[in-house]
């Protein structure tokens, strides 16, 4: 097994521990559902979203060791576009672009979906433009899902 497979693993476990089990994941959901709702209940929101820029930064740059790790050189442009891959990861997984809900668990399982829809399409020889489209098509089908649930 990789290394950066044990180290993606860690990770994961310990979001879901934070997210799932401790104060600050569930000062995180409500803050996601409703801010202002959040503050009047007494969650320091400020404290809060700082702390997850912080924690999101951290994992950032843990990535971006691991990926450097893998290329055996670091490379400026490397992550370019992984925006839209882990917006459609998290959709996939459940979570709603609204905020308030969401977990680690179906997200990982978004994150083998886009993975394997990846690999796929790589070695189909699929460009570049439609697979970032199909992306995009995914996201877009995700929640619209998402809508119609909450209607």
């Amino acid at each position: 097994m990789a290394v950066v497979t044990v180290i993606f693993v860690v990770a994961a476990l310990l979001t879901w521990l934070l997210l799932a089990r401790h104060r600050w994941g569930r000062e995180l959901y409500a803050i996601g559902g409703n801010e202002e709702a959040a503050r009047l209940s007494g969650v320091p929101v400020l404290r809060t979203k700082v702390l997850a820029y912080a924690a999101s930064g951290l994992l950032a740059a843990l990535a971006g060791i691991c990926q450097a790790a893998q290329e055996q050189q670091g490379d400026p442009e490397a992550g370019a576009g992984y925006e839209l891959t882990a917006i459609a990861i998290v959709v996939i997984g459940g979570t709603p672009l609204s905020g308030g809900r969401g977990g680690i668990g179906l997200t990982l399982l978004g994150t083998l979906t886009i993975g394997y829809l990846e690999k796929i399409l790589s070695i189909n020889a699929v460009p570049e433009a439609s697979r970032l489209m199909l992306t995009g098509v995914i996201i877009v089908a995700a929640v619209l899902t998402q809508r119609r649930r909450r209607s």
